[in-house]
């Protein structure tokens, strides 16, 4: 446990390295995902109506793109840790 605490406070400091033009673009970052939590946290108090998808087309196509997306990031994840569990560098 304890390594895995001095390893997390490692990584830390490698994350506050950077310049200017770093912060700038972590801080835009942020916003983002703050401004994305505001709106689906709007949504979620206030219902698909928001979104203006009002019949079921609309609605299946909120969902499939969804479902599409959660394909695309098990795919990521499917593609990457072989590099890792087999330490394979090419993919890396």
């Amino acid at each position: 446990m304890a390594l895995a605490i001095k390893n997390f406070f490692k990584a830390l400091t490698y994350i506050a390295k950077g310049g200017k033009l770093y912060w700038i673009w972590i801080f835009l970052l942020i916003i983002l995902v703050i401004n994305g939590a505001y709106f689906y946290s709007f949504q979620a108090r206030h219902g698909m109506i928001e979104t203006a998808m009002r019949d079921q087309v609309s609605w299946g196509f909120y969902i499939a793109n969804f479902t599409f997306l959660v394909g695309v990031a098990a795919a990521a994840v499917l593609l990457v840790i072989p590099s890792y569990i087999y330490n394979f560098k090419p993919i890396k």
